[in-house]
């Protein structure tokens, strides 16, 4: 295996020699691995400068795991709820030994390296040696990669990144790495609280929580998510193991006296509501600075599932403002493969069972390579036991112009990823509570990445042959489908800097579900010792364990969107949780 140190060292000119040299040939066969065909593929990032040669990166290469396909076979397995394995997850060092890979692999990156001067010692390696690390010249990242960085900055923050617009590699090496980064990924990662709308006045200052159910239609508390999801009166019992996690990206911080305010006031019969924090990447903690999007996560997920420990990832990933010759450029891996990189590490007694994650951006914008390998290592989750839940995004079915970034200028639904990875459970967006309808902001589609799974096929064909020739061109029938399912989205009760605030946004969902997620898996644990794990095909076998949507839309892109039904949609999915129903299927 390749060996681990970060400090780049040169071999001796004498080392390249035969046999070395007689490779030149395979080396200068080269493909193109991602291409942006020339132009950046979000217009919030800018051209600003060319980088300094000597400018230190850090490249991640992602190695291709040697028994992908049988850690697949795996999760399909244990996911399915008619199979003998089902729940019988397995464990992270059984995962890392799938995802580890071959012997060829590591040999024909290691004298690629060896190639262009990089000892072995001077490769880092993370877990289970599934990606290797060096530390290079930018001069050397465009020798080896047929390319020329560039450095950008965002017209909004200001924050500038060195990426390329497009990336080769010797074509033999395309069966061996999966991903280069940082290249072509540009990252216009998100909250979706460009959609959220935070109300004063009457929602704001501190009341009591005495309303009656049908208040729920215009304000929801805690204990309207309580009772319209049918979890009020469960008593937790798997506090000791069972745990939520919730991922924090662009410097938004959970505040713990906002916490301790809500529990104040929508649950005076809690005791010392707290979260702890993980910092990745230079993540930051800054208890000051309380962001929308976390607080809402960790005080709804408590709203719901307290007193279920909860870990807030606080995950970094921007780079220097103008990185120079003594200083590396940050890992540039984009905050979801850093968070993802750094998860696979945790010990299997110390991870979540749950996930919640408010974060996405467009497909388009994002290098299929790139997507994939986070799909993937999203997959490696399920597998090890824990739930993961992305949300749906939106604007409705895309937000803007909707033209594609390829050149074209088409106009095309916009799906958002990760929700759009088939490895993930996405979550919709609904309000009102008789009936619940879809909020049109949810986020719905198919994705233009991922193929259909298997387990959604019934459902999202009987969808299709209802819909007829709809919106027939704007979208991909044959792409993976979502959101999943879906909760309450608007003029949610959150504290905020001290404050009362009903939220309303696409994201208010995401906590939500996962909060009910918690509690099954506090169920489950409690029934048999396992935990629910990737969601997705018990979801699709018991579709009358939610309550059906049937009214709404998603309009974008210059049209209605798609509308709620029976049955699946790509607006609200499957429906809303009914933790009492979902109880009596696992």
């Amino acid at each position: 295996m390749l060996l681990s140190s970060a400090v780049l060292t040169l071999l001796p000119l004498a080392a390249l020699a035969s046999p070395l040299s007689s490779r030149s040939a395979l080396y200068a066969d080269r493909k193109m691995k991602h291409s942006w065909s020339g132009s950046v593929p979000s217009s919030v990032w800018k051209y600003h400068s060319t980088p300094d040669p000597t400018t230190l990166l850090s490249l991640r290469l992602g190695l291709r795991p040697s028994n992908f396909d049988t850690l697949l076979v795996h999760l399909s397995e244990t996911s399915d709820p008619f199979h003998e394995r089902y729940g019988k997850h397995l464990s992270r060092d059984q995962v890392d030994e799938l995802m580890r890979p071959g012997d060829e692999t590591v040999q024909e990156v290691k004298e690629w390296l060896n190639w262009h001067g990089i000892e072995d010692d001077a490769v880092s390696t993370a877990t289970s040696d599934r990606s290797v690390t060096i530390t290079i010249p930018v001069s050397l990242a465009e020798t080896m990669l047929n390319t020329t960085y560039h450095v950008y900055a965002h017209e909004e923050t200001n924050e500038t990144i060195i990426r390329t617009l497009e990336y080769s590699l010797p074509r033999h090496l395309h069966d061996h790495i999966n991903l280069v980064s940082p290249t072509t990924y540009f990252g216009t990662t998100r909250s979706m609280e460009t959609s959220f709308v935070v109300s004063e006045g009457a929602t704001s200052g501190l009341t009591s929580d005495v309303t009656p159910p049908a208040s729920c239609n215009t304000v929801i508390t805690p204990t309207c998510l309580q009772d319209i999801y049918n979890t009020a009166g469960y008593i937790l019992t798997q506090t000791a193991t069972n745990k939520i996690g919730i991922t924090g990206y662009g410097e938004q911080f959970a505040s713990l006296a906002d916490l301790t305010t809500f529990t104040k006031q929508f649950l005076p019969n809690t005791t010392n509501a707290t979260f702890t924090v993980q910092e990745v990447n230079g993540g930051g903690n800054n208890q000051n600075d309380p962001g929308i999007q976390a607080n809402l996560d960790t005080q709804i997920a408590t709203g719901i599932a307290w007193p279920t420990p909860i870990i807030f990832y606080s995950t970094g990933g921007s780079a220097p403002s103008i990185p120079d010759s003594v200083s590396s450029s940050s890992s540039g891996g984009g905050p979801f493969l850093d968070w993802i990189e750094f998860i696979s590490t945790v010990p299997d007694e110390e991870l979540p069972t749950t996930f919640s994650t408010g974060y996405g951006e467009d497909e388009q914008t994002v290098p299929a390579d790139y997507a994939t390998e986070v799909c993937n290592l999203l997959a490696t989750l399920g597998l090890r036991g824990a739930s993961v839940m992305f949300t749906s995004g939106g604007p409705g079915v895309g937000a803007g112009t909707c033209k594609t970034n390829n050149g074209t200028n088409e106009i095309l639904f916009q799906p958002i990823f990760p929700a759009s990875c088939p490895f993930v459970t996405a979550v919709g967006a609904t309000t009102g509570i008789a009936p619940q309808v879809a909020a049109m902001q949810s986020g719905g589609g198919f994705s233009n990445l991922f193929q259909q799974p298997s387990y959604q096929s019934s459902a999202v064909n009987l969808f299709l042959d209802n819909l007829g020739g709809t919106n027939a061109g704007l979208f991909n029938p044959a792409g993976r489908a979502y959101p999943d399912v879906s909760a309450q989205s608007q003029v949610l009760q959150v504290i905020l800097g001290g404050r009362l605030e009903g939220v309303t946004g696409v994201t208010c969902a995401t906590p939500t579900f996962s909060g009910v997620i918690a509690l099954l898996n506090d169920f489950k644990l409690a029934k048999d010792g396992t935990t629910l794990g990737f969601l997705n095909p018990l979801l699709y076998a018991n579709p009358s364990a939610l309550n059906d949507v049937v009214t709404g839309t998603n309009p974008g892109c210059g049209t209605h969107g798609f509308s709620a039904g029976t049955g699946w949609d790509p607006v609200t999915g499957l429906g809303t949780p009914d933790f009492v129903k979902l109880q009596a299927v696992v």
